[in-house]
């Protein structure tokens, strides 16, 4: 029986690895294009980013959603391709996003995203067609004794496919990063606790393009 039930979970591996590069595929070949536009350089003297990556097997949900600091302004990113689907790129409201708790040593950072992308202004943040809504997001730091981090010091790059357009992420600078807990919704979508980051910026260039 303990055989047979290796063997049973391996298959599922192996079907889950294959569903998810096909959803990946479906991503790319179905979602809109968002208009590419250069939205510059800032230097971000203390700050923090957040992002998620979760593929929920249970109802074939990928979702990608990013939160990246640029001056005393927030730009907002996120594809969702399942039962709950969209994407959408570009500057949300300071008002939208809350930091509480007093550093990243204390292992207490909390960071909520509260947006409604219907309601802001379609010149300039872009959504595909009918896939706008409301995100009401926390993310809660897993202190670095639990979850670690790592620390990154000069340039970094990070990619973040949105429909067909690729938005390229260059920081220049310190940042370290931390796992983080999730709670609230996107676009409808119950997210599970997991797969969450939170990432600090010091004295950090931030240059986001797409």
């Amino acid at each position: 029986m303990q055989a047979t039930s290796r063997k049973d979970g391996k298959k599922m591996k192996q079907f889950g690895r294959t569903m998810l590069t096909v959803m990946v595929a479906v991503v790319a070949a179905m979602s809109p294009s968002i208009h590419a536009q250069t939205t510059g350089s800032s230097v971000v003297n203390h700050g923090y980013n957040t992002n998620l990556g979760i593929f929920d097997f249970n109802i074939f949900q990928l979702t990608f959603i990013n939160v990246n600091r640029i001056a005393n302004n927030y730009m907002f990113s996120y594809q969702m391709f399942g039962p709950f689907s969209g994407s959408g790129f570009g500057p949300i409201p300071a008002s939208s996003v809350k930091v509480s708790g007093s550093s990243v040593n204390a292992g207490n950072v909390t960071f909520a995203l509260n947006v409604n992308t219907c309601g802001l202004d379609p010149a300039s943040f872009t959504t595909s067609q009918g896939s706008c809504g409301t995100f009401d997001i926390t993310w809660i730091q897993i202190p670095a004794s639990v979850g670690g981090s790592t620390v990154t010091s000069g340039t970094n790059q990070v990619t973040t496919p949105v429909g067909t357009t690729i938005i390229k992420t260059i920081t220049n600078g310190h940042t370290e990063t931390f796992s983080a807990q999730l709670t609230g919704t996107a676009l409808g979508y119950a997210l599970p606790g997991c797969c969450g980051a939170l990432e600090e910026l010091t004295n950090a260039t931030v240059t986001i393009t797409k």
